[in-house]
């Protein structure tokens, strides 16, 4: 159970999560490229492409950054259902929605995301693979939130889940995130590649785990916690 305060220190420990899933997605597709290819691609914030680029195998990296987080959010609601301390139950709660669930449930409908750009990839565009992409994504991301709604103690908890899975996570690493590419890719800022990876990235990736594990305890907002 968690009861939800948004404060100074809690955002910046949402946006520390958020931000190291959404790179740890991204960092899996690279390396699983690499497993399946044999040599390294290239990785920016948020584009990737394999050594085999347009290989049949080649797709199966672009399944395994949303298998990544799927298992995440899963790993989430174990910890909510343990429901062991505050904090580990807080934690749960922000590792749901740091995998941006929402975005993953609506990105098929409208005609994007890796799920479906890989299965039209392999198996061809058709309406069927498209439901067929749309049921098994929602399939996996409603018992998670259904957890996570659930273990809400604020009054109106229906508020609390809209912010959290439409609003709050999008708003804290979302301009970051965009703005990291923009440099990187169309400014050439820190461009450079250490096996595929943009040296931007690398940066970013190194100060938001450390970030993390600075932050992490304001995932808890209660006073005893900070």
């Amino acid at each position: 159970m968690v009861k939800l305060k948004i404060t100074f220190k809690y955002c910046i420990a949402l946006y520390c999560i958020t931000m190291l899933y959404a790179s740890l997605h991204e960092l899996v597709h690279h390396f699983a490229g690499y497993l399946i290819c044999g040599d390294w691609g290239y990785k920016s914030f948020n584009y990737f492409a394999t050594a085999c680029e347009g290989e049949a195998k080649s797709w199966l990296a672009t399944y395994a950054g949303p298998v990544f987080s799927f298992l995440m959010m899963y790993v989430g609601m174990y910890l909510l259902r343990k429901n062991e301390s505050s904090y580990k139950s807080q934690l749960g709660f922000a590792l749901i929605f740091a995998q941006m669930p929402v975005q993953r449930m609506i990105g098929p409908i409208m005609g994007f995301n890796d799920e479906l750009y890989a299965t039209t990839k392999l198996f061809g565009a058709s309406t069927i693979n498209t439901w067929i992409v749309i049921i098994v994504v929602w399939a996996i991301c409603i018992p998670p939130l259904i957890q996570a709604y659930k273990a809400i103690q604020n009054k109106r908890p229906l508020l609390w889940f809209l912010l959290f899975s439409l609003f709050l996570p999008y708003i804290l690493f979302g301009p970051f995130f965009v703005l990291f590419e923009h440099l990187m890719v169309e400014r050439g800022v820190l461009d450079q590649t250490v096996i595929g990876i943009g040296l931007l990235f690398i940066i970013n990736e190194i100060v938001t785990i450390i970030l993390y594990w600075k932050t992490k305890k304001y995932l808890d907002p209660s006073d005893e916690a900070l």
